[in-house]
């Protein structure tokens, strides 16, 4: 349970939340206004989140007790993981065609989840519906366009940080007017 002190504490920290909030909706417009640059920034991410991983996986894998079942299989899959990763940081036009294919998966499982949510249950059928046919026509873009899932990217990217970020400014702005 959090106590009024430790209220007193954070709100006094206010400017700190106003100036991450302020660089969310920087960053959210110069993704939006830069798209391919964003998908590429996001890629390089993708090949160093891949690589830390891997590299992860192998070495617990490896710390493992000796004769572990499957403890071989997950040093290798660590590995792959890691040089995957390499591959998309030196090659981030890789790692974009893994966030394409990652987003029309996602779309298309989102889509059919959708479609047995809506058969299964009377309530909000009919959005469930309607949501079901909108992602898997996106999917259905997607592997068509593939252009169009590095607009998406961007612009999923570039709200989401805008959306983050203004709520950050609500909140230090509301934590403000709480330290008087």
């Amino acid at each position: 349970m959090t106590s009024s002190i430790d209220l007193r504490q954070v709100s006094k920290r206010w400017g700190w939340i106003l100036a991450d909030g302020i660089l969310g909706v920087i960053v959210g417009l110069i993704a939006l206004v830069f798209p391919i640059a964003t998908v590429l920034v996001l890629a390089v991410f993708l090949g160093i989140g891949l690589l830390i991983s891997g590299i992860i996986e192998a070495t617990v894998a490896l710390r493992v007790q000796h004769g572990a079942p499957g403890r071989w299989w997950v040093v290798i899959f660590g590995v792959i993981t890691a040089l995957a990763g390499i591959l998309v940081i030196f090659f981030p036009g890789t790692g974009v065609t893994i966030m394409v294919v990652g987003l029309l998966l996602w779309f298309l499982f989102a889509g059919i989840n959708d479609l047995f949510v809506a058969a299964r249950s009377k309530e909000h059928r009919g959005w469930n519906i309607g949501m079901g046919v909108l992602a898997l026509l996106a999917a259905v873009i997607l592997l068509f366009s593939p252009g169009a899932a590095v607009g998406t990217i961007a612009l999923l990217a570039g709200f989401g940080f805008l959306l983050r970020g203004a709520s950050e400014i609500g909140l230090a702005l509301s934590l403000r007017r709480a330290s008087r």
